[in-house]
C-alpha cells in the first residue's frame, strides 16, 4: 500500500545516522527516536518491541492503521514495568474494541478533486467492499444518520489507512488512495472494525521469520507483535490483511518475511480469503444482536474437550453452583448470550431464562464462586468477551475486570467449581480460563 514512509523511503537510509536522538523514561520501558520529522516510539510489552511512529500529532501503529493519543496512552501503560499484570489485562480490553451489534455505519465521501467518473467509481468500489465483507458474515453496513459513531472516507493522493476499532462518539476517517481495488477498501474497513495485519498475529513465528533489520527504518511498525490480537484458524498467507515477504525491505532480495524454509510469497488484494471471513464470524459471531438473541451455546474448557459448564444438579435455585461437568445435550449445560453494556453480555441459562451467569455476593476477590441467580442486571452478572482466537473465548466479570471466569485449580473432574481467579497475562491468559463456544441450535 502506499504510503508517506514508501514515498520517503529512498533518503531514509542515508539519513539513519544524522537524524537520530534517543530518550529514556525509567519506568515506562518506552525509547524515542527522530527521522525526518517523524517520532518513532518504541515500547517493550510483554518481551516483545512495539513501534509506533508518531506525525504531526498522529500516531500509527502501522502504515495504514492510526490510533488515537487514548490508544497510544494504553500502550504506554502497558509497557509500564511497575504496573501488575491484573493491571494491564486491564488495560487490554479497552485498547480495541468491535462496533455493536456487528453493525458499522456510514457516510460516503463528497467529490473533492476527483472527476466525476473517478469519483462514481470510489462510490461503487465502497459498496462492493461492504458487500464482500457483509456477503458471508453478520456484519451490517448501514448509512449514518444521526449516530455519534461511524466511518467515513476520503480520497487521498498518497496513503491508504484507518483508525483502529471502535470508539465511543469518534468518526473513524478511512482515507483511500486506491479507489479502483474493492479488496484494498475493505482491508481498512476491517482495520476500523479492529482487525489486524494477519504478519502481525501472536502466533506468527510458528509460521513465517520476520527480520525487521532487514526493514527500512521507520517502517517496523509493520511488524509489530501485537500483544492484545489473538490470530483464528491457521496463519493465512492468502488473507487480505496479509503483506508479502518484500515489503518495506531495504533490498528486496533480502526479503522481510520468509517462510519456515526460507521461501518468500505475495500477497492478494482482490477478494477476502476464507480465513478472513472465518476470523470475522469468530470476532463478531457470538457478539451481534440476532445471534445473541436465538443462538444457543456450550461453553467447553480449553482443558479438556469432553467437559463444559454445567449448572449443578440441573436446578434453577438462586444461588446454585456453576460446576464443570461431562459434556451433554442437556439443557443445563447451554446457555444464551445477550448485549448488556458495549461489550458486556448476560449469560442465560437455557433451563431457565431469567437466571444468569453471576459473581456470587458480587465478589472481587480470587476464587470467588459463580452461581446461576435471577437477573437483575448488575455488574456482577455481565461479562466481558475476550476473542482468543484459535483458543476461544475468555471472559471478566465487570465488577471485577481484572480476573477470568475459570476452572478451579486447572481441575477436570466432575464438579470442579467454576470461579473468577487473576491471570498473569494480558491476552493468553491460563488455560483454565479458556472457554470454547459451540453453537448448539
Amino acid at each position: 500500500m502506499k504510503s508517506k514512509l514508501l514515498v520517503l523511503s529512498g533518503c531514509l537510509v542515508l539519513a539513519m545516522n544524522s537524524c537520530r536522538s534517543d530518550t529514556e523514561n525509567a519506568s515506562i520501558d518506552h525509547t524515542t527516536s527522530k527521522l525526518n520529522g517523524t517520532t518513532i516510539h518504541k515500547l517493550s510489552i510483554n518481551g516483545n518491541y512495539t513501534y509506533v511512529n508518531e506525525i504531526n500529532g498522529e500516531y500509527f501503529y502501522a502504515d495504514d492503521i492510526t490510533i488515537t493519543s487514548e490508544q497510544f496512552n494504553k500502550l504506554k501503560m502497558q509497557a509500564n514495568s511497575e504496573l501488575s499484570t491484573m493491571e494491564k489485562s486491564t488495560i487490554v480490553s479497552s485498547f480495541i474494541k468491535t462496533w455493536p451489534n456487528a453493525t458499522v455505519y456510514y457516510t460516503l465521501p463528497s467529490q473533492g478533486s476527483l472527476s466525476t467518473q473517478n469519483y462514481n467509481t470510489f462510490l461503487t468500489n465502497i459498496n462492493k467492499a461492504f458487500e464482500m465483507i457483509s456477503s458471508q458474515t453478520s456484519v451490517q453496513f448501514i448509512q449514518r444518520t444521526n449516530q455519534t459513531e461511524y466511518i467515513t472516507f476520503t480520497y487521498s493522493t498518497s496513503t491508504n489507512s484507518s483508525p483502529l476499532g471502535w470508539g465511543k462518539n469518534t468518526v473513524n476517517g478511512i482515507k483511500i488512495y486506491n479507489i479502483t481495488y474493492p479488496a484494498i477498501i475493505a482491508h481498512e474497513v476491517m482495520h476500523s472494525m479492529g482487525i489486524m495485519h494477519e504478519q502481525c498475529r501472536p502466533d506468527r513465528d510458528q509460521y513465517i521469520i520476520v527480520d525487521v533489520n532487514r526493514a527500512i527504518e521507520g517502517s517496523r511498525h509493520n511488524f509489530n507483535l501485537y500483544n492484545d490480537y489473538a490470530g483464528n484458524g491457521e496463519f493465512d498467507f492468502g488473507s487480505v490483511m496479509m503483506y508479502q515477504s518484500t515489503d518495506f525491505a531495504i533490498d528486496t532480495s533480502k526479503p522481510v518475511m520468509t517462510k519456515l524454509d526460507g521461501s518468500t510469497f505475495t500477497k492478494q488484494r482482490t477478494a477476502l480469503s476464507a480465513g478472513d471471513y472465518a476470523g470475522i464470524n469468530h470476532l463478531y459471531g457470538p457478539v451481534n444482536a440476532t445471534s445473541a438473541i436465538n443462538g444457543t451455546y456450550t461453553l467447553t474448557t480449553s482443558l479438556a474437550s469432553d467437559k463444559n459448564l454445567d449448572i449443578s444438579g440441573s436446578t434453577i435455585t438462586d444461588g446454585v453452583n456453576i460446576i464443570l461437568n461431562s459434556a451433554s445435550t442437556g439443557n443445563n449445560q447451554k446457555f444464551t448470550f445477550t448485549k448488556s453494556d458495549h461489550g458486556y453480555y448476560i449469560i442465560k441459562s437455557s433451563v431457565d431464562p431469567t437466571k444468569v451467569l453471576t459473581v456470587k455476593n458480587s465478589g472481587t476477590l480470587n476464587g470467588t464462586a459463580v452461581e446461576l441467580r435471577t437477573n437483575s442486571n448488575t455488574d456482577s452478572q455481565k461479562w466481558l468477551l475476550f476473542n482468543l482466537g484459535n483458543n476461544g473465548f475468555g471472559f471478566a466479570p465487570k465488577n471485577a475486570p481484572s480476573l477470568r471466569l475459570e476452572v478451579k485449580d486447572g481441575l477436570t473432574t466432575n464438579l470442579t467449581p467454576i470461579v473468577i481467579g487473576s491471570t498473569d497475562t494480558t491476552v493468553q491468559p491460563y488455560t483454565k480460563q479458556r472457554f470454547k463456544l459451540t453453537k448448539v441450535n
